[in-house]
């Protein structure tokens, strides 16, 4: 018989848990993984056991997206186990990379808090370079199935919190693995990333999202399990509500700018007094994808004053 089966785990961002899956029946498949470390790892393996599961029971892994609280256990997954591995097309170029792809990512948002106004050695976390190889990995992409413990779901992408978003959906019986695309509990900031490789510009992934939920609206979603806190249902409810916050800081924004031109972090500063050092690059984030959105509706323009850029409202 199928059932899925939540599993929490602790995480240090500011979240406080985690959520995994497991999805049970003819077969077993994990739904991401948790942290990166040993400690969040013999978490894994302890909450799998409470449940009659251990890692050689698992007959695949399935990542809604590779941010490191959801992805982060795999290689020492793989330590252990040899298991097939499904994560979205996007996320091709951020597995098993080398050194060249790693100062690529690191320039990007060195030059992106560079212009934003603020400083690269204080607000944002500079992971060191380390080698990983995953194996049996499939890349899969829209209208593409998977089977869960036996039964079928279907990929759909949904870009904007991170390129390589997914969720997972039961046309049979509406369940739906959300990852961090549909939270309950708190708002999705829809990341910064740096281009493809070969392309100039970046994604804009708060426009992105607004077209993910936008086509999540239209699917008969029933229970949702999100990467964060508890399954809930009514996803139209929650897409509203996203849609009128996003509203809210656009206006938030519109109206520091009637002071003048300010760079973004100057508005981050304004917005979010009490986000320092790291945590300071959510707000960053956040602030230019809604600058982007302003943009698109004429509402805003920038001018870039050396490495600075300034944005005014028109």
């Amino acid at each position: 018989m199928f059932r899925i089966v939540p599993i929490e785990l602790e995480t240090h961002f500011a979240e406080g848990t985690v959520n995994a899956f497991l999805a049970i029946g003819d077969s077993v498949t994990l739904i991401d993984t948790g942290n990166p470390g040993k400690v969040s790892f013999q978490q894994l393996k302890s909450k799998l056991h409470t449940h009659g599961v251990t890692l050689k029971d698992i007959d695949q892994i399935v990542l809604t997206h590779i941010h490191i609280d959801h992805a982060g256990a795999i290689p020492y997954i793989l330590e252990e186990i040899d298991v097939p591995i499904y994560v979205h097309e996007q996320a091709r170029g951020s597995i098993n990379f080398g050194m060249d792809e790693y100062q690529r990512v690191q320039a990007f948002f060195h030059q992106f808090l560079t212009s934003c106004g603020a400083d690269p050695l204080k607000h944002i976390i500079e992971r060191p370079f380390k080698e990983e190889k995953w194996r049996n990995v499939t890349f899969v992409n829209e209208g593409d199935s998977i089977p869960l413990g036996g039964m079928e779901f279907e990929v759909v992408h949904v870009p904007g919190h991170s390129q390589s978003d997914i969720l997972l959906w039961s046309q049979v019986t509406g369940d739906t693995f959300a990852g961090d695309h549909l939270l309950k509990a708190f708002s999705v900031n829809a990341f910064i990333e740096p281009p493809i490789p070969g392309d100039v510009n970046r994604p804009r992934p708060l426009m992105q999202y607004r077209n993910s939920l936008e086509k999540v609206s239209q699917m008969p979603l029933k229970m949702i399990y999100p990467g964060h806190g508890e399954a809930f249902k009514d996803h139209l409810s929650l897409i509203k509500t996203r849609l009128l916050e996003q509203e809210k800081r656009c206006q938030q924004i519109l109206t520091i700018l009637a002071s003048g031109g300010k760079s973004i972090y100057q508005i981050c500063r304004e917005m979010y007094p009490r986000l320092h050092g790291h945590t300071v690059f959510l707000g960053l984030s956040q602030i230019q994808g809604h600058l982007d959105l302003l943009e698109e509706r004429q509402q805003v323009s920038y001018q870039q004053k050396g490495s600075l850029v300034i944005y005014r409202s028109i």
